[in-house]
């Protein structure tokens, strides 16, 4: 801006000086052909003045010495003296311009060029007494010999004009944009010695100012709260570039490669997950625009999904899907138990049928085979139960929680289960030691089929004249349950399983007591639904005691009851 601003001022000055040199040349040149003009016609004056009738004849003209060109014409036109050439060989002049002009006003005045001589002449005519025209001519040359005499001093001039405005033209510049030099475009409301021409330009300047920060201050706010959510994922991020260059990567991504960030950036993804899958997984984005694998490392799976992002790169999200491989497999796994398990009391229930239809069985093994078909039918509807409230408890969500007594949950349980007890001589107590009913948050049908399922295993589990004990008591900021019996225990080895769906501990020495291994499932499961914790400790042949503690009005009940 500074070097347009200089240009234009030194062209604008000197255009302007230019101009007014040629106007200044072209008066002079003006002046000095009027002069010149002036000067033929005092000449011609003298020349008149040397007869007192106002006529001159060829004669005197023989005797005159002048410079300029002296011509005498008779007033038909014809040439009668001229002192550069013979007068007889020049033409006619009556239709000259001058001469026209001499016979209509008294004197003419012209400038043309002279076909005599071939320059351009000033021409002054002038009618005498006699009616004879004299007529003086002088060439422009004599004119500009004039003017050379001044044209040094108009170089000189020139020259001046074209140093002062060049100095005048950057002085003009250096002051004209010094206020804007001074200009804070950081702050422009502050600037006080701005043009008031330029005071709306400001005023947009900190409009402008005040839009863009704004932005900056979202596009800031936007990237930490990016950043904040993307170094939080337990997820693991990758931006690559579109060569598989790890752009940027959070920091689940970083633990998950187990090295330093400034060692990934930059790093291709295929020299650090090696294998086929990654190059499929790759093939399928740049294909599709999308693609997944499953990892294993040791007993950890890792699945990767990858996107392509138009045509910046792509990413890639690395998730930990051990506890959801695991899930599956346990569905699998309880699928097929639950297929064998219920094949087993079908079969039983088939077989005793066939035996009787076939009318192979004796009039009085009837009622036992009846029995046992009875029997299997009651193991069977009892496993299905149980499924189904498996089923039931995966579909538990927190819209059904309800306050509810502890304490009148535990009493409805050993009500339940009372009559059960004396049939086979177990004693059933309760301890109370809380105070009040103890309210908790949860489900209360679910909280009794856990002591329901605990007691009962409690009795089904023990001998003749022994006990099972139902405790509530409270330490710190929890509800302590406590189910004690002295049956017959539990060995070491089997201790870690018995939560698992269909585990029976040692089924050769539990043969006759019914039960479809999905109880304590159920009570683990139970369990952590309502944010508490289980734990059992037996000593084989001398008792069992699961030990319960729930979070005082559950306080940590969790989203979503886990799988077992």
């Amino acid at each position: 801006m500074k070097q347009r601003l200089f240009r234009s001022l030194l062209l604008l000055t000197m255009g302007s000086v230019l101009l007014v040199v040629a106007l200044f040349a072209w008066l002079s040149v003006h002046y000095i052909t009027n002069d010149s003009y002036q000067s033929l016609k005092r000449e011609a004056g003298l020349l008149l003045e040397t007869d007192e009738d106002g006529r001159i004849t060829v004669k005197q003209l023989h005797r005159v010495r002048l410079a300029d060109r002296v011509t005498l014409l008779d007033p038909e036109g014809k040439v009668l003296f001229d002192n550069y050439t013979v007068a007889e060989d020049m033409d006619n002049h009556l239709q000259r311009e001058e001469v026209q002009q001499a016979i209509e006003q008294g004197e003419g005045f012209a400038s043309r060029k002279s076909d005599t001589l071939g320059k351009d002449i000033l021409y002054y005519a002038v009618v005498l007494a006699d009616g004879n025209i004299l007529r003086l001519a002088r060439t422009n040359a004599a004119v500009f010999q004039q003017a050379h005499l001044f044209a040094g001093y108009f170089v000189l001039v020139l020259l001046l004009l074209f140093v002062g405005a060049l100095f005048a033209a950057r002085s003009i510049t250096r002051k004209a944009l010094q206020p804007l030099d001074r200009l804070d475009l950081e702050q422009p409301l502050d600037n006080k010695d701005v043009y008031p021409e330029l005071q709306p330009i400001v005023e947009r300047f900190a409009q402008q100012q005040e839009a863009l920060n704004r932005e900056m201050r979202r596009y800031k706010s936007k990237k930490q709260e990016l950043k904040a959510v993307t170094n939080n994922m337990d997820e693991g991020m990758l931006f690559l570039d579109t060569q598989w260059n790890v752009a940027s990567l959070n920091k689940s991504a970083i633990n998950f490669f187990g090295k330093d960030k400034q060692e990934l950036l930059n790093k291709s993804i295929l020299d650090l997950v090696s294998g086929d899958e990654i190059r499929s997984l790759l093939q399928q984005m740049e294909l599709s625009g999308k693609g997944r694998m499953v990892i294993n490392r040791g007993n950890t799976y890792y699945q990767f999904n990858g996107s392509r992002i138009a045509d910046k790169g792509f990413v890639l999200l690395i998730m930990d899907v051990t506890e959801r491989t695991a899930s599956e497999k346990l569905r699998r796994e309880f699928s097929a138990n639950v297929s064998h398990e219920l094949k087993t009391p079908l079969q039983s229930v088939l077989g005793y049928s066939e035996i009787m239809l076939s009318g192979l069985v004796k009039p009085e093994d009837t009622p036992r085979f009846l029995q046992k078909i009875y029997d299997e039918a009651r193991n069977l509807l009892g496993l299905i139960d149980d499924i189904i409230k498996l089923s039931k408890l995966d579909e538990l969500n927190h819209d059904m929680l309800e306050e509810f007594s502890l304490v009148e949950i535990a009493q409805s349980a050993v009500r339940r289960l009372q009559d059960k007890a004396r049939s086979m001589k177990v004693q059933l107590k309760l301890e109370n030691k809380l105070e009040g009913p103890c309210n908790i948050l949860g489900i209360a049908t679910l909280m009794e089929e856990i002591f329901f399922n605990l007691v009962d295993n409690g009795i089904k589990y023990n001998h003749e004249g022994g006990q099972v004990l139902l405790s509530l008591s409270e330490k710190e900021n929890k509800y302590v349950i406590k189910v004690s019996d002295t049956g017959m225990g539990i060995a070491t080895s089997e201790l870690p399983h018995v939560f698992e769906r269909f585990y029976r501990v040692d089924r050769s020495r539990h043969k006759s007591i019914e039960g479809t291994g999905l109880g304590l499932s159920i009570v683990k499961h139970g369990v952590l639904f309502h944010g508490g914790t289980v734990r059992v400790n037996s000593t084989l042949g001398q008792g069992t005691e699961f030990i319960l503690k729930f979070p005082k009005m559950s306080a940590c009940i969790q989203d979503s009851a886990p799988n077992i």
